[in-house]
């Protein structure tokens, strides 16, 4: 009986074993599907909780960097450097500056570049500390060998700032303010302003002057703001280089040096369109864009200034009624084209530019005459009216409207850089006149006796160049270059009939002539901020680019240059940073 009761048990336990291990399986799915939704709900409260804490410290840290910008910022009326957080041990929001970089801080760059040295002309004058340009290339009135300091040889002297801040992702804000300095003086760059030193004397003994784009400004290279996008260009508004002055410093053999290149020296010849004093704009915008290897670019300068009257009669009671005054419409625009392929390098430059001003007589100052006075003002028809005025700090000016275009080339082949470059200019008379008292000249001069009817027929300036750039080595580039200038016969019937004179100084400077220069010079540097540099350029003009003022008669009235050939070695030294 035992036995089978055993039996009996071990069978029923046998039966009831796998749901009993069922129902305990069922029992733990149950309490960890209890734990598991305990979990994800603790799980969302710690995520709420650290979304919570970012949120937080992301506020700090914005409200950080306001406070960190706040003491960067200098006070309405003091800047102090002491003032900044990472000169005071605070937290950095500006890293300090380097020596081997360049002088950046906050995104704003001083730079500038010193150039002087001494040199020799076989016909030269006394300097003049306004001159920026040296003597290098043949002048009207230079009359003797001069020997002495000899500035901005390579480089225009310059100090600027510049600065880039970014706006937006994609967008900053920039901005250019720099000016010319004449190491040998410490005066601004201001050519016009040598013409009025000399105003009265006789030529012989006048000091260097010449015409240019800078007239004395405190700003007289560029001063300009915007935005620039790398992806949409830049676009600026205010004083600027134009097209045709980047051209010269890009495609120019010496990059545009005053000592061994007539159209560096000479802004006529290429950077104005044919009047030296358009190569710098005021109220104007400039906008540039690059795609690739291909870069274009479009600039406008809206008319300004004043033009001047017909007739400004006496200054001395009873004064005389003013008759006609003149609308200004010295308006320009220009557009540039450019890329590269492989190892060329293109560029193509054209525009308009109404009303330019270019110093009559071959940049002549006033003469006694006119300095106690007499003033003529001549209208695009030919009309000529004499008047008497208040002239001393007055310029005499011829008046033009110029359409241009110049294209250019550059290739790299080993150590070698080849050049080459061709512009063509037309000038001719004026649409609109410009009067007696206009404010057209650079660094805002007035002009006394002017004349809007100078050109019987358009004048053509073609200018071709070409040269060479040889890296010796590292340190050493030697450079030679050739340049050469034509202009047509443009005058009256009496002007052009004196072109075939048996002299030079018979000859009517609206017949046809020519200027040649070449150059040669080698330049070392000692390290990237500091070179130094030895050359010559020779320079020579014939025909009309040398001839003297004469009427529409052919009455020779004034001169034309003393020499016609100038030999002009030069040794310096630059320093940039």
């Amino acid at each position: 009986m035992k036995n089978q009761l055993l039996a009996a048990a071990a069978a029923l336990a046998i039966v009831t074993a796998p749901s009993l291990a069922r129902a305990e399986a069922t029992q733990d799915i149950a309490a960890l599907k209890v734990e598991s939704a305990a979990l994800q709900k603790q799980n969302e409260q710690l995520e709420q909780r650290l979304k919570k804490l970012e949120q937080k410290q992301a506020a700090q840290r914005q409200k950080l960097e306001a406070q960190q910008q706040d003491a960067a910022r200098p006070s309405p009326t003091s800047f102090m450097a002491a003032d900044l957080p990472f000169l005071k041990g605070g937290p950095a929001s500006c890293a300090p500056l380097t020596l081997d970089g360049p002088l950046t801080f906050c995104g704003i760059t001083v730079f500038g570049t010193v150039d002087a040295g001494v040199g020799w002309v076989s016909h030269g004058l006394p300097e003049n500390g306004k001159n920026y340009e040296g003597e290098s290339l043949i002048n009207k009135f230079t009359n003797h060998p001069y020997w002495g300091v000899a500035q901005n040889n390579l480089q225009q002297t310059t100090l600027g700032v510049k600065g880039e801040t970014e706006l937006l992702p994609g967008l900053s804000g920039v901005f250019m303010a720099s000016t010319g300095i004449n190491p040998q003086s410490g005066q601004l760059a201001n050519m016009p302003g040598t013409l009025v030193d000399n105003q009265g004397l006789n030529r012989s003994a006048y000091s260097f002057s010449g015409d240019g784009g800078r007239g004395g400004q405190a700003f007289n290279d560029q001063l300009f703001v915007g935005l620039a996008s790398p992806e949409f260009g830049q676009l600026t508004f205010g004083r600027h280089r134009p097209f045709s002055v980047d051209l010269v410093n890009g495609y120019d053999p010496t990059g545009g040096s005053y000592s061994f290149s007539p159209i560096a020296f000479n802004g006529q010849f290429v950077q104005g369109l044919g009047a030296t004093e358009s190569a710098r704009w005021d109220d104007s915008f400039k906008y540039r864009v690059t795609y690739g290897p291909v870069h274009f670019g479009a600039m406008y300068k809206f008319a300004d200034g004043n033009s001047g009257c017909n007739y400004i009669g006496t200054l001395v009671s009873p004064k005389t009624t003013v008759q006609t005054c003149y609308p200004s419409h010295d308006d320009a625009y220009q557009f540039n084209l450019g890329g590269t392929y492989g190892a060329l390098e293109l560029d193509a430059v054209g525009g308009v530019y109404h009303q330019a001003v270019v110093i009559a007589g071959g940049n002549s100052p006033l003469s006694s005459s006119q300095l106690l006075g007499a003033s003529v003002f001549t209208s695009n028809t030919g009309i000529a009216v004499n008047s008497t005025g208040l002239n001393a700090n007055t310029l005499q000016a011829l008046i033009s409207d110029n359409v241009g275009f110049a294209v250019a080339a550059k290739y790299t082949w080993n150590q070698f850089k080849f050049f080459a470059g061709y512009a063509h200019d037309e000038l001719q008379n004026p649409s609109n006149n410009v009067g007696i008292g206009a404010q057209n000249d650079q660094g805002g001069y007035q002009l006394s006796s002017v004349n809007n009817a100078f050109y019987a027929h358009p004048k053509v300036l073609q200018t071709v160049w070409a040269g060479v750039r040889y890296a010796y080595n590292p340190q050493t580039d030697f450079v030679g270059a050739y340049y050469h200038v034509s202009q047509n016969q443009f005058g009256t019937l009496g002007q052009n009939a004196t072109c075939g004179a048996a002299t030079q100084n018979a000859k009517a400077a609206q017949c046809a002539g020519d200027l040649n220069a070449g150059s040669v010079y080698v330049d070392y540097h000692f390290t990237k901020r500091f070179d130094i540099y030895a050359g010559m350029e020779v320079s020579t003009v014939s025909g009309g680019i040398a001839g003297g003022t004469v009427s529409t008669s052919g009455t020779l009235t004034a001169l034309g240059f003393n020499y016609y050939t100038n030999w002009a070695p030069v040794a310096g030294a630059r320093f940039t940073f």
